[in-house]
């Protein structure tokens, strides 16, 4: 304690020493002290500066210097000497540590190293039976077979003997299409009512007209299947898509027709 004593003794008798030099050489080159003004002495400034650098520089020395003794006797006080560092050495000496004993079979882990030893050779051997077999194949059953996919409609030949080809048509069936397959989207069902195509109002008794010698059903039936081959007057062409003829079936075809030739013709 008296070392630190003296440690704060000694800076801050320097740093009253450096305050009163500092401050007398302030006034001394002041040439009128009822004049000075330290805003405006440069000097003075610069002075001062360096005194409170060198006060804040010798407190902060003792408070480092007053850590630094304090931290060595906390550790001199609390970590163990060298002869308690030999003693704790010979205490805890490895040669005299009871040596485990080796791994031994015995009857009483013998059943659980076999049960261990099975499990892992079952596993490799089920790996091996599954890698070896081949993946199974999909088979298409007795009705795939019996029922395969539908040709897409022809979207090209002689219309008149494609549409006679077609199915018996169901007009309450081709009504449902029109809502399920999207159409209604896009033709109106009401007289004059423009949409993105067409409306469907008196659609089949227009389609008599529309090109010289060709049917209104084979007509309408190339208006779906090929829709640019015949654009409406006022309409531009690439309005609706030309994929009804893979997406429809003949069943599904007939019965539009079906619907349009009852429904759509003959209307007031």
């Amino acid at each position: 304690m008296k070392s630190f004593r003296s440690l704060w003794l000694r800076a801050g008798t320097l740093t009253f020493a450096s305050t009163l030099l500092g401050a007398g050489t302030a006034f001394a080159a002041a040439p009128n002290q009822e004049q000075v003004n330290p805003s405006n002495n440069t000097a003075l400034m610069v002075l001062v500066g360096v005194l409170i650098a060198l006060v804040l520089a010798l407190v902060g020395g003792a408070v480092i210097a007053g850590l630094a003794q304090f931290g060595s006797r906390f550790f001199h006080r609390n970590l163990p000497t060298d002869e308690e560092m030999t003693t704790l050495r010979a205490a805890f000496n490895p040669a005299d540590r009871p040596q485990r004993e080796p791994f031994k079979v015995t009857a009483r882990n013998e059943p659980v190293l076999v049960a261990i030893g099975m499990f892992i050779i079952s596993l490799v051997l089920v790996s091996v039976f599954l890698g070896m077999t081949p993946s199974p194949r999909v088979v298409a059953g007795a009705n795939a077979e019996a029922a395969p996919a539908a040709a897409a409609l022809p979207r090209t030949g002689d219309f008149t003997k494609i549409v006679s080809e077609l199915p018996a048509g169901n007009a309450d069936n081709g009504k449902t299409l029109f809502n399920t397959k999207g159409c209604v989207g896009c033709h109106s069902l009401e007289k004059d009512k423009r949409l993105v195509g067409p409306s469907f109002y008196s659609v089949y008794d227009d389609a008599k007209t529309q090109v010289p010698g060709m049917g209104p059903d084979e007509y309408l039936y190339q208006s779906i299947v090929d829709p640019n081959a015949h654009i409406v007057a006022t309409y531009q062409s690439g309005l609706m898509p030309a994929t009804f003829s893979s997406q429809l079936t003949p069943q599904d075809m007939a019965d539009l027709l079906a619907w349009f030739k009852r429904d759509h013709q003959g209307q007031p």
